[in-house]
């Protein structure tokens, strides 16, 4: 049995940014499989009989990082890092495949390690 995903608040913004270079560093080497969420999204809508549930694409997943991203950076004061954790699980139960998951947890080990031997 896999995990249960989890983001510690006190690693929230290292994981906005491993984030949003996955979501849009063109020259990453994994990018995320947004567009096999959004398929799987869509299915599982269809399959449940939503027939007026939105077409989501994988535009959709990054333009839902995106605000989430500006909200937590433009007002910072407005969330706790527990909200900010919580925010961000919320977002990745909806668009990381499991072999994402995977990767992004090792990057972000990677940059904590990082940060850790610059402090």
């Amino acid at each position: 049995m896999a995990r249960k995903r989890s983001i510690a608040p006190d690693e929230a913004r290292i994981w906005l940014g491993v984030l949003l270079d996955a979501a849009f560093d063109p020259t990453a080497r994994h990018q995320l499989n947004l567009a096999r969420s959004a398929e799987i999204a869509n299915q599982r809508a269809q399959e449940s009989g939503h027939r007026d549930a939105l077409h989501l694409t994988a535009r959709d997943g990054r333009t839902q990082l995106l605000g989430l991203a500006s909200d937590l950076t433009a007002y910072p004061h407005d969330y706790t890092s527990q909200r900010e954790a919580e925010l961000l699980l919320a977002w990745c139960e909806m668009w990381l495949q499991p072999d994402d998951w995977r990767r992004l947890v090792e990057r972000v080990k990677k940059r904590r390690q990082r940060a850790n031997k610059a402090a």
